[in-house]
Formats: C-alpha cells, sequence, structure tokens
C-alpha cells in the first residue's frame, strides 16, 4: 500500500525494447486513477541527459503498455543529492525537468534525491519541488 493505495509491482529492470534499455523500476498505483510510474536510479546525481532516458520510457510506455492499460504517468526519478544547488549544473538540470514537462502528456516528473548518513547507518529521502 501507498498512502493507502494497493501497489501493483510490474517488475525491475524492465524491458523496454528501446534499445534494449531497462526501466529500473515500474509501478502501477491502482487508485482513483490508475498510475503508471517508472522509476530511474541513480547512485550519483541527476544530470539534464537523463531526461532524455525518460522520454524513451514515456515512449515506450505509451506505445505499449497504456492501450492495455489506460493509466497516468508519472515518471520518477531517485539520485543521490546535489549539495550545490546554485550553480549552472543544477540550473540546467531544473531546466530539463521543466522542459520535459511542458513537453510530455505525463504527470510531472517526481525528482527525489537521497543521502546516506554513515553516522547514523540511514539512507535519507527528500522529494524536490522544482
Amino acid at each position: 500500500m501507498f498512502k493507502g493505495q494497493p501497489i501493483e509491482w510490474i517488475g525491475n529492470e524492465v524491458s523496454c525494447g528501446v534499445g534494449m534499455q531497462r526501466i529500473d523500476i515500474m509501478l502501477s498505483i491502482n487508485g482513483e486513477n490508475r498510475k503508471v510510474i517508472p522509476i530511474e536510479l541513480k547512485s550519483k546525481p541527476a544530470y539534464p541527459e537523463i531526461t532524455i532516458q525518460l522520454q524513451r520510457y514515456v515512449d515506450w510506455i505509451e506505445q505499449y503498455y497504456l492501450p492495455n492499460r489506460p493509466s497516468d504517468i508519472e515518471p520518477m526519478i531517485i539520485a543521490r543529492e546535489i549539495t550545490n544547488k546554485t550553480n549552472r549544473t543544477y540550473n540546467d538540470l531544473i531546466n530539463a525537468f521543466q522542459d520535459f514537462n511542458k513537453n510530455n502528456n505525463t504527470l510531472p516528473l517526481r525528482y527525489i534525491e537521497f543521502n546516506v548518513d554513515c553516522n547514523q547507518n540511514t539512507i535519507l529521502f527528500n522529494e524536490v519541488k522544482y
């Protein structure tokens, strides 16, 4: 369950047939409106070109998944925290996210950063509102 809604685990490393790429995790949430959530995981900080990869996933989902299971698409990136959010690279990343949202008929891209706290032996997640 996620926020009171049942989750369908479609799979991890879901082959999407686009250049033999694989979607890291793909979920479906069956709430009032069905959502399919392709999740891209990165062990390093996100970079602007990641949206090109997500675009291929969205294109594949629209062509092969949605005709059989009508859903809203809610793409998600989970990546290591970017500590300096004042540099040009971070601004380029946010601009790439905004362009992705404008050019797609999807729900807004969700961006979640994580930070490993070795002292507390925990991983902290934070959704970035951009």
